[in-house]
């Protein structure tokens, strides 16, 4: 009957607006969960979600560092950079914190970063810096800032080639792209995980 065909193609074409609704759903669930990363959570390229840009470091084309599984004690979200020799300024090894002044990613573990690192630059066991990127003012310093060394842009660069914030590069041979607790709102694990990683540089 033509009225129970009618039924029967709308029906149809119902149930595949559906299906194609739901495979556009799934292919947005597969995007978010890769930029997760792993439970790593930081903002995208520096310049994103409309801020401002202006004195940014443009991000790097190509991959990051090749890296290898580390078997150190307590390190679970950074990555460890294949064949890396430690960097190293006055004999200590260089950590770096990259972020911006707008990234709430950011915001969450800067004063954790901070107050953690200067403990061990006050000590004389590393040298620190934490650059905010969209400004190039260190924040481990009394001083006002307005450029970044090219030596530590080249080091953003080589981390972290996409341009993401927080980026974390400790003795050129641990690096992580974003937080690793933040979703459970952890910085004693984000301290406890940081300690790690300093502590098997420093051995």
């Amino acid at each position: 009957m033509p009225g129970q065909e009618n039924n029967q193609q709308f029906l149809l074409g119902l149930f595949g607006g559906i299906a194609v609704i739901a495979v556009i759903g799934l292919i947005i669930m597969g995007v978010v969960m890769v930029n997760i990363n792993n439970g790593n959570e930081g903002a995208g390229p520096v310049g994103d979600n409309n801020q401002p840009a202006d004195n940014t470091i443009p991000p790097a084309t190509g991959e990051g560092p090749a890296t290898v599984a580390s078997t150190a004690a307590g390190i679970r979200t950074f990555s460890e950079k294949a064949g890396a020799e430690i960097c190293t300024e006055d004999g200590k090894p260089v950590v770096y914190l990259f972020s911006t002044t707008w990234c709430p990613h950011c915001k969450w573990i800067s004063s954790t970063f901070d107050s953690l690192v200067q403990g061990y630059v006050d000590a004389g066991k590393i040298v620190a810096y934490h650059w905010e990127v969209d400004i190039n003012d260190d924040m481990l310093t009394s001083e006002k800032e307005s450029s970044m060394p090219s030596a530590h842009q080249a080091v953003y660069r080589e981390f972290n080639p996409g341009g993401s914030i927080p980026t974390f590069v400790f003795g050129c041979k641990y690096f992580r792209v974003g937080n690793g607790y933040e979703s459970q709102d952890d910085l004693a694990a984000e301290t406890a995980e940081f300690e790690a990683v300093l502590n098997d540089l420093l051995q």
